[in-house]
């Protein structure tokens, strides 16, 4: 099949080449023929310009202004012994023919243009002119003139057509039989070194893209290794490096998608766990508290902390269908990005208000170090506010009691940097550039870890909405900074 493709694609360049070839040649030896005539006319012109004069001044056809039959007779006698293959006439002084030496020779013109005669006669006969032919009308043959002066009166022009109508005739039937001869020789030489030539090239161009035909059938029947390696360069060499860096390209998405499939059997698997540990609680704690109830062997002591572990179960519940809705339209861009000018200073301490009561079951401090003046940023307040409240609840969750979670913010050029840092168990050196991903779940404090591995990827997103990026920074055992920047307001 791929040889097929190659030699159709092949014959039909070769096909398209010989036919515009043999069109240039015809249209080459069409050109050399009528300038080959061209110039056969003008070399006759220039060799025989000055007969017409020669003619008058020997034969002198006019006496004291009129034209003389006798000299006539004479003059056609011997221009037939000398050179028939010419035509006289005599004109008076407006171009009308009053005489002419054609014998058997049927003129159709009652007059000659005298305008070419002119031109003739003042350039000398150094101009390539051509003059009316009396015998066809609206033809143009090359001809000599000669002005004829009596008592210093022009009486008229003596005109001659250089090729009679019977010696063109003859001599375009030769000329034609030559040309043909030797147009046919030089076009069949001509087309077959060009042939050869243009038939050799076509396929040592061509010849690549066989190679390239052949790689790309390889990888499409699953040889995703397959490369075009062209030793020449030009158009083919470029389309090669393209089908190559595409073909990396492919096998790259192909290998991401690979990984993100692994990756999305991950989350799946996470999630399905996650959902049945808070569902299975929520449905064995109600079932036993139905049971006890029924029987009546429950203190209201035990009938509330019951109602609190379902409550608690609940609420991780609500927390991870509410986590996985929020990720699901950030990922699809199907939150609308609303910025607007606000401080985050009094955004950060609005969220660490809401933080207080967990923070101080823990005996955290929440601290904020803030510069003078600081001034505002321009973001999404409701989504920055979604980010630092993910962030907060990571601090004050993996941090021990007694511990701090400090806000820091520093002034850029362009941004406000917003670092927060926490004093808890720090994350492992080897799920640092894992953190972020969407379908991890840190294994750091397994036993008080209550989160889906969503929050920061969460984080991220909402950064990227703001074209910014989240660092971090962690040592086990002493804590974990958090940074990102923000832009600032320009009014």
């Amino acid at each position: 099949m791929k040889n097929k493709i190659f030699s159709t694609f092949y014959w039909k360049i070769s096909g398209t080449f010989l036919l515009i070839l043999i069109v240039l040649v015809g249209i080459f030896i069409y050109i050399n023929i009528n300038s080959a005539r061209r110039y056969y006319m003008e070399v006759n012109q220039k060799l025989n310009g000055d007969i017409a004069k020669h003619i008058e001044q020997e034969v002198h056809p006019f006496v004291n202004g009129k034209i003389s039959k006798e000299r006539v007779s004479d003059l056609m006698h011997r221009m037939m012994a000398v050179n028939p293959s010419i035509e006289i006439y005599l004109l008076d002084s407006l171009g009308v023919i009053k005489e002419h030496v054609a014998p058997y020779k049927k003129v159709k013109l009652t007059r000659v243009s005298l305008g070419p005669i002119k031109q003739f006669i003042n350039s000398e006969g150094k101009e390539f002119i051509m003059g009316d032919d009396p015998r066809n009308p609206g033809r143009k043959k090359v001809f000599s003139a000669s002005p004829v002066v009596q008592n210093g009166v022009l009486v008229g022009y003596l005109y001659v057509v250089l090729a009679s109508e019977e010696y063109e005739s003859a001599s375009d039937t030769l000329f034609g039989s030559f040309i043909l001869k030797i147009g046919t020789e030089s076009m069949l030489i001509i087309v077959i070194a060009a042939a050869i030539i243009g038939l050799l090239m076509i396929w040592i161009i061509t010849k690549n893209l066989n190679t390239i035909i052949q790689t790309v059938n390889k990888f499409k029947n699953g040889d995703h290794s397959a490369r075009v390696h062209l030793r020449s360069k030009g158009e083919f060499s470029a389309l090669a490096d393209t089908f190559n860096e595409m073909a990396d390209t492919t096998v790259k998405n192909m290998e991401g998608l690979k990984g993100l499939e692994r990756l999305r059997r991950e989350l799946l698997a996470n999630v399905s766990h996650d959902l049945r540990t808070p569902i299975t609680s929520i449905y064995g704690y109600t079932e036993t508290l139905l049971l006890k109830n029924e029987h009546g062997e429950m203190s209201k002591e035990e009938h509330e902390r019951y109602l609190n572990i379902i409550l608690q179960n609940t609420d991780k519940l609500k927390k991870l269908v509410d986590e996985l809705f929020e990720f699901s339209k950030l990922e699809t861009k199907q939150i609308k990005f609303k910025p607007e000018p606000f401080s985050i200073a009094e955004l950060v301490q609005d969220v660490t208000g809401k933080y207080k009561i967990l923070a101080d079951k823990k005996n955290i401090i929440i601290e904020s170090i803030l510069p003078e003046n600081l001034p505002l940023i321009y973001a999404d307040i409701a989504l920055v506010d979604r980010a630092i409240q993910n962030l907060v609840d990571n601090a004050i969750k993996y941090t021990q009691e007694g511990g701090k979670v400090t806000f820091e913010f520093k002034q850029m050029k362009n941004s406000i940097e917003v670092n927060i840092k926490d004093t808890g168990c720090g994350i492992p050196e080897d799920d640092l550039p894992l953190i972020f991903d969407r379908y991890h779940k840190g294994n750091n404090n397994k036993e008080n870890s209550s989160g889906f591995g969503l929050g920061l990827a969460i984080v991220k997103k909402i950064l990227e909405l703001h074209e910014s990026f989240i660092s971090v920074k962690s040592k086990l055992n002493e804590g974990t900074t958090f940074s990102f920047n923000l832009p600032l307001h320009t009014s």
